[in-house]
């Protein structure tokens, strides 16, 4: 895989993020809690993620078995990440307000996006 399709699978990856953390999120309004393992919340949340980047990867490295691997890491992980940011926002009561809460939300996206950037380093590695 070469620079331009790098980039291309980077920026495809961060429109597929905005679209699914913001406007999917906000058309579903799920009830229940992406902290608790018993609700469909997360699990939906994270199968929004990882149907985008198969179709991301799919689209843009034709690769089918490559881009359903991604795709199910991408799964666990975005599922695990905002799990454990919500078990920790809600342990601490933090809300909007909070400054605690809002370098939370930061330290999930740069894990997210930390995992975007490894997705590539692995694709330019298979």
């Amino acid at each position: 895989m070469g620079m331009i399709e790098s980039l291309l699978l980077l920026w495809g990856l961060f429109v597929k993020h905005a679209i699914a953390d913001l406007a999917l999120q906000s058309f579903r309004n799920l009830p229940g809690d992406k902290g608790d393992l018993r609700s469909s919340k997360g699990y939906i949340h994270a199968g929004d993620h990882s149907v985008g980047t198969f179709l991301v990867i799919l689209l843009i490295t034709f690769n089918f078995v490559n881009a359903i691997i991604i795709a199910l890491l991408d799964y666990v992980l975005h599922f695990a990440i905002d799990h454990y940011k919500t078990k920790i926002v809600k342990r601490y009561k933090w809300t909007p307000s909070d400054n605690s809460y809002w370098i939370t939300q930061s330290i999930d996206q740069i894990l997210h996006y930390t995992c975007y950037l490894s997705y590539i380093l692995l694709l330019t590695s298979l």
